[in-house]
């Protein structure tokens, strides 16, 4: 495989990495051979995500910390770590902690509107901003942050975890243009719902709604965190060096679908009928 797909000695680290799309993220950047470093706040999270990983990569190429980058504490812990690893330079940072919870402007207190923000919004502003000088020192520096669809269109997941979703695009657009003048590269992806912990989570009582998304979504299927985890890796690959200041979504086709009339589906056989008929065959 070319070298302009590969990421052979890329040195990365990966926000929320122990499940999810960060885990996802993290599988993907070392089959294409980077060194990793995962962070999450619950070490035995990190350390059963990491084994695995380990066995297959070697344990000179995953690296683990417990850390809470919502907090100054565990930011600082995180750089201090990256920067003994690596000599003081990182070639890429995927900001891909996150959380969200799922209520009303209504319903939401003050605390978790604090809480969203300061995971989702507030960790990767300030992980950048730590994380300069390092990536200053790499001549192939990247930043990737993991926003939302939410962020770009809405899809009634709530207010709060739109609004932060939506700053971290702008953040990419913007420090994208900044951070030119050093050579570092910043970009985002915008997923559509996908099949992850925090999804199942959040319908665990009614996963049928899950149709409707399927429904809704050109494509007919919802998301898998390998489809996230490819596009995190192009825009980090040399493949990706002229594209900065981008928002890559990564939905099925959802942003771009305006209204699906009748030449886009048949009025004689809609696609979940025709996705029941293919199952029950």
């Amino acid at each position: 495989m070319s070298a302009r797909w590969r990421l052979d000695g890329f040195r990365v680290v990966v926000t929320g990495g122990s499940k999810g799309l960060g885990l996802a993220c993290v599988a993907e950047l070392l089959s294409l051979g980077a060194s990793v470093l995962l962070t999450a706040r619950t070490e035995s999270d990190l350390l059963a995500a990491a084994e695995p990983m380990i066995k297959e990569h070697g344990a000179a190429r995953v690296h683990v910390l417990a850390a809470d980058v919502s907090t100054v504490d565990g930011r600082a812990t995180l750089v201090a770590k990256a920067t003994e690893l690596w000599g003081g330079a990182l070639d890429g940072l995927v900001n891909n902690v996150g959380t969200n919870i799922r209520k009303s402007v209504a319903e939401s207190s003050e605390a978790e509107y604090e809480t969203m923000v300061s995971t989702n919004q507030t960790s990767a502003y300030f992980l950048c901003k730590a994380c300069l000088p390092l990536l200053q020192a790499s001549e192939r520096a990247s930043v990737v942050n993991v926003a939302s669809l939410a962020g770009v269109r809405s899809s009634g997941t709530g207010v709060i975890y739109a609004m932060t979703k939506a700053a971290m695009i702008h953040m990419s657009e913007t420090m994208a243009c900044e951070w030119a003048a050093f050579g570092i590269r910043v970009n985002a992806v915008a997923p559509w719902m996908a099949r992850t912990p925090l999804l199942e989570e959040a319908v665990a009582k009614d996963p049928t709604q899950l149709d409707a998304v399927c429904e809704a979504t050109p494509l007919g299927r919802l998301g898998e965190a390998s489809d996230t985890a490819g596009a995190v890796a192009f825009l980090c690959m040399p493949a990706a060096a002229y594209v900065t200041g981008q928002c890559l979504a990564v939905d099925g086709g959802l942003a771009a679908q305006g209204f699906r009339g009748p030449c886009v589906v048949p009025h004689a056989e809609k696609p979940s009928a025709a996705r029941k008929r293919k199952a029950s065959e």
